[in-house]
């Protein structure tokens, strides 16, 4: 724990240098060097980091924010935080009035906005996957997914600027605003955007409208120009924003987003050019890494990403259906030698569970050490993995069965783990179809799509979706999350007990006791060994010498609405 908060502390000397106490000079232009691409232009999509780096963090007004150094939210599109009634089951929240929409719907964003953006979360044309997790109890959810609601009754807009949701229990990730800091809750005019979420699925992405500082460019009818997928994502400024009612500063005047960079070229590029940043771009490959901490250190910013990196199996996929084969992988994983392909222990420590360090119920899960076997030793144990493949009923010691397939990143470092959990499964006789993909693709095309029956995930990767360690465990391993697509629960764990255990923690509104219960759901799960946890990682984030880069805390990454060209 004492290394954790050194780490800590070193990254927060940094993230207060990037922030810096002076104002950004306004203007220029800003170029964000990526890996992949944002998953989708609709908000109530939107789900990954990029996503927020990208989109909703410059572009949308969700209800509420995250400001870069604070660990809570702001009121965004709010006017203040929300007022409980009715037990904590009535949630109130005013709204701004003047926040308008971007070209070409142009006027006012309205509490009726908010209430169909979402109601959109739960169409399955958006394929929204975190909707029913932490909205699923408001009053109506059920009749209007069953077809027999055109609206939720519970999410109600008595004037323009009044936001009323009823929930049939009180809902702690509600009642304290971090549920509604999501993509989702970014206001979407009902009257414009109700054509493309016909068919079989939305096209709204297409056609997106904007509420904060930038949009994507487009033309007359709304349909977006400003965007060629895998390749280039232009933001520009939207000319109906008022600084007035915003806590962005919104500096750049254009901001572009290259995709598809090989991570090597653009850790060189961004640390010797000028005007740009690092994007999607996990960590750069070690000898870049090297590099830049001897010759630039002062242009890298480490962030604990309140986050892990984890090796997922199918519990559908045999023999993945077996818990004692589950604990052999476990057992057989070199943890180190995982953190070593990403660059070594200034990247993050190795984890034993789940939930990370910074989050309320990391000590109740265990810490940094774990009460199992075949968690506890970081550099893997070859004999002990044997013998619970005995105990699976391999009489060698070895798998024996069919080629099983595992989807992974095509580019390095993400590439060179899994070849590293490829090698390392091969030392128990498993045979792999090893399928390397774009790292877009990877969990939207494959790991992420349960009928793709990929039974292992090398480069798998979950963090918070606000300070509370409920968005650590339920969204990846309750039952009732898993969907066809967009899944967050790899490893399709369905366990009524688990179940039942998380559904009870949902409405434990003290944060002491939700931290008890949450960690100690960690551990059970961590006891089902549907997943090998290898690293609790931290953010590593590059810029140019000439850009004055901004951390935001909750993200991990650089927010370009308080980032400058000095």
């Amino acid at each position: 724990m004492k290394f954790l908060m050194a780490m800590a502390l070193a990254s927060t000397a940094l993230l207060v240098a990037g922030c810096g106490g002076t104002a950004g000079k306004k203007g220029g232009t800003l170029t964000v060097l990526s890996q992949g691409d944002v998953d989708s232009l609709d908000p109530g999509y939107q789900y990954y980091q990029y996503d927020y780096e990208a989109l909703s963090q410059p572009a949308q007004r969700t209800l509420y924010g995250w400001k870069p150094n604070l660990r809570k939210p702001s009121p965004d599109f709010a006017a203040s935080m929300p007022k409980l009634s009715n037990g904590g089951k009535t949630i109130t929240i005013k709204l701004k009035s003047g926040v308008r929409f971007s070209p070409p719907v142009n006027r006012v964003a309205t509490a009726a906005d908010v209430k169909y953006a979402m109601e959109r979360d739960f169409l399955p044309q958006v394929a929204n996957s975190y909707a029913p997790v932490y909205y699923g109890d408001i009053v109506g959810v059920k009749a209007f997914t069953d077809g027999k609601a055109k609206g939720i009754s519970g999410i109600q807009a008595p004037n323009p600027t009044t936001l009323v949701i009823k929930t049939t229990k009180p809902v702690g990730v509600l009642t304290t605003a971090n549920a509604l800091t999501l993509p989702g809750t970014a206001p979407v005019p009902k009257e414009y955007a109700q054509k493309f979420d016909k068919g079989k699925t939305s096209t709204y992405g297409q056609h997106v409208v904007f509420t904060g500082p930038y949009m994507i460019p487009n033309d007359r009818s709304g349909k977006v120009t400003g965007w060629t997928p895998s390749k280039r994502l232009e933001l520009v400024r939207n000319p109906n924003w008022d600084r007035k009612t915003d806590y962005r500063p919104a500096y750049l005047e254009r901001i572009a987003f290259l995709a598809g960079n090989d991570l090597s070229l653009a850790t060189r590029r961004i640390l010797s050019g000028n005007g740009q940043i690092s994007g999607d771009f996990a960590a750069p490959p070690v000898a870049d890494f090297k590099l830049a901490l001897e010759h630039y250190p002062s242009q890298v910013s480490f962030t604990p990403g309140d986050s892990y990196r984890s090796i997922t199996m199918n519990t559908t996929v045999k023999p993945f259906d077996n818990v004692n084969v589950r604990k052999a992988v476990a057992a057989v994983i070199d943890r180190n030698a995982l953190v070593a392909t990403r660059g070594g222990s200034r990247i993050g420590p190795v984890a034993t569970h789940y939930i990370p360090p910074f989050l309320p119920g990391f000590q109740e899960a265990g810490g940094s050490k774990s009460p199992y076997d075949y968690m506890s030793q970081p550099n893997g144990n070859l004999a002990l993995a044997k013998r619970y493949m005995r105990k699976a009923g391999y009489a060698s010691g070895r798998y024996n069965g069919p080629s099983l397939l595992m989807v992974g990143d095509d580019s390095a470092p993400a590439k060179n783990t899994g070849e590293a959990v490829q090698s390392q499964l091969q030392q128990l006789g498993f045979k792999l179809n090893y399928q390397q993909v774009p790292h877009e693709v990877a969990n939207s095309k494959f790991c992420g799509v349960p009928k793709q029956k990929v039974a292992i995930c090398p480069n798998w990767a979950w963090g918070k979706d606000f300070y509370d360690s409920q968005s650590m465990i339920d969204p990846t391993f309750n039952g009732k999350n898993i969907v066809p697509s967009n899944n967050s629960n790899l490893s399709e764990l369905n366990d009524p007990k688990l179940n039942a255990a998380m559904d009870r923690a949902e409405r434990i509104p003290d944060p002491a006791g939700r931290a008890k219960a949450w960690g100690a759901i960690d551990k059970a799960v961590t006891g089902l060994a549907v997943q090998v946890p290898w690293i609790w990682d931290n953010d590593v984030n590059l810029r140019s010498k000439n850009v004055k880069a901004v951390t935001n805390l909750f993200n991990g990454t650089w927010d370009v609405a308080f980032t400058s060209i000095k």
